[in-house]
């Protein structure tokens, strides 16, 4: 992917903001492990949506089946992220759950996950993630 490249004090500002957020997607899915409603709306606002391999949901959805859906483990790699503009951040890394909803196992192997996080009111909130099935060679 070409993007234009930043420079001094640009760059710095971009990565140093890059490095802020990137913790705030880890604590987006300890709450969702943890099923801490009150930590998962303090970084996921109310019109935020989620694009699973089973469909897409809302926050308030999301919220209101969170003790049906269990993750016993998550693993996330290779995060990374970009600035297309001054008050937004998207993270783009590589996730294995493992876990169920209502009864029913999260499909098997990896996911690309990508999260847009937009800065409102003098905070980082998720407004959009979307995860892929990593494609699996046979």
């Amino acid at each position: 992917m070409n993007r234009p490249t930043l420079k001094g004090s640009s760059a710095r500002h971009a990565e140093a903001t890059i490095e802020t957020v990137i913790p705030l997607e880890e604590q987006v899915w300890k709450a969702a492990q943890k099923r801490d409603v009150e930590g998962f709306i303090r970084l996921v606002p109310a019109d935020a949506v989620m694009i699973f391999q089973s469909g897409i949901v809302s926050q308030p959805d999301y919220v209101a089946t969170m003790r049906e859906r269990t993750i016993s483990h998550y693993q996330l790699r290779n995060m990374r992220g970009f600035m297309p503009a001054p008050n937004i951040v998207i993270l783009i890394y590589e996730a294995t759950r493992a876990g169920n909803f209502r009864g029913k196992s999260f499909p098997l192997g990896s996911v690309i996950e990508s999260t847009t996080w937009v800065r409102r009111k003098g905070r980082w909130v998720a407004v959009l993630n979307q995860e892929t099935p990593v494609a699996v060679e046979e």
